[in-house]
């Protein structure tokens, strides 16, 4: 009898190490959403991610203006969030999907070919040649 495919949920309820980071991860989605709450969201609109390791609350931002101006709020942000010590780092926001995809990419180009093609007629070390046929093949392409 084949085995039905498990469950994400069922190994982050039933094993240890899952459990501790997914309770981790959840107390400290709770701390945000709090913190959010209390402040204007111009400013919680820049907020990257959140740490709280013991009594210290390390706040992640994405821009370098913004970790000033929290540095200014910290003492609120402490007393909201029930901590000793608020740190703030800057950490910008992982690249939209949107933007990776609009990357460049490699143009094909004739007169590109043409040119690597010429410089491999009056190369005469004949790797250098046949590298430079084999690219102006593939910029062709």
């Amino acid at each position: 009898m084949a085995k039905r495919p498990q469950t994400v949920s069922r190994y982050l309820q039933h094993s240890d190490l899952f459990s501790s980071l997914y309770d981790t991860y959840r107390k400290e989605a709770k701390l945000l959403q709090k913190i959010q709450q209390q402040f204007p969201r111009e400013v919680t609109n820049h907020f990257t991610a959140l740490h709280l390791h013991g009594q210290v609350l390390t706040l992640y931002v994405d821009a370098p203006v913004w970790a000033s101006k929290m540095r200014y709020m910290s003492g609120k942000i402490a007393e909201s969030a029930a901590v000793r010590e608020v740190k703030i780092r800057v950490s910008p926001p992982p690249p939209a999907q949107q933007q990776r995809e609009n990357k460049t990419r490699p143009r094909h180009s004739d007169k590109g070919a043409e040119i690597l093609s010429d410089a491999a007629g009056y190369t005469a070390d004949k790797e250098l040649k046949a590298v430079l046929l084999r690219l102006s093949k593939a910029v062709k392409q």
